[in-house]
């Protein structure tokens, strides 16, 4: 991965804003509506009885409900960029396809060649996201919480998923079969660890990387 960090590019695009998130975005807003609605129900019956101490108290409840709900979103806030070219775009392949990643300090940077993992970050404390090869290169502190943390687990695996398609497209080293068992092998530990929390996400590497074969 290159030096340069800072502030994605227009090119980019965050994972919350692609298609396949619409999907988490959709729950989130589903329960953020039940429970501002139970929220409004409340206030106005406070109201109809004069209570206005206890209206404030139902306003103030619906705001931390509401932040609530969306720290238990976590897939609303992966730390994953894309850009127009890569697959998770859809078909508009006109270029090299970027991943970036943003780590913990708030900078966004390419993630560079090759998968990635987590491991702990003795001197800081939390994960770093280092090169899942035999150089194990440091290529940033991701977050400050553990590398076994399920919501981590899931970035990571998302992240990687980015790169076996980037790969794909742009024709690396890492060849396409390769990458498409790695991804029968993921899409299985996502259905299980995830998919039965989130419902359903709607990425089809297998239909990509078909395609990709073919031309």
């Amino acid at each position: 991965m290159g030096d340069e960090r800072g502030e994605l590019s227009v090119e980019m695009r965050r994972f919350v804003s692609l298609d396949i998130a619409r999907p988490f975005i959709y729950r989130f807003l589903a329960i953020l509506i039940i429970y501002e609605s139970l929220i409004v129900g409340l206030l106005l019956v406070l109201l109809s009885m004069g209570s206005s101490l206890l209206g404030l108290l139902a306003v103030i409840l619906g705001g931390i409900g509401a932040f609530f709900i969306y720290q238990k979103s976590p897939l609303l806030r992966v730390p994953l960029a894309v850009n127009l070219n890569h697959p998770f775009m859809g078909d508009l392949e006109l270029g090299a396809a970027v991943v970036m990643v943003q780590f913990s300090e708030g900078e966004w940077g390419d993630v560079g060649e090759g998968r990635v993992r987590l491991t702990v970050d003795e001197l800081l404390g939390g994960s770093l996201l280092i090169r899942d090869d035999d150089t194990y290169a440091v290529l940033g502190h991701f977050s400050p919480l553990h590398q076994t943390h399920p919501i981590l687990k899931r970035y990571v695996m998302l992240i990687n998923q980015a790169i076996a398609l980037r790969d794909a497209v742009n024709g690396t080293e890492d060849s396409i079969e390769s990458a498409r068992e790695r991804e029968q092998l993921e899409s299985g530990l996502l259905e299980r660890s995830w998919l039965e929390e989130q419902d359903t996400i709607e990425i089809e590497p297998e239909g990509i990387f078909h395609k990709l074969r073919k031309e």
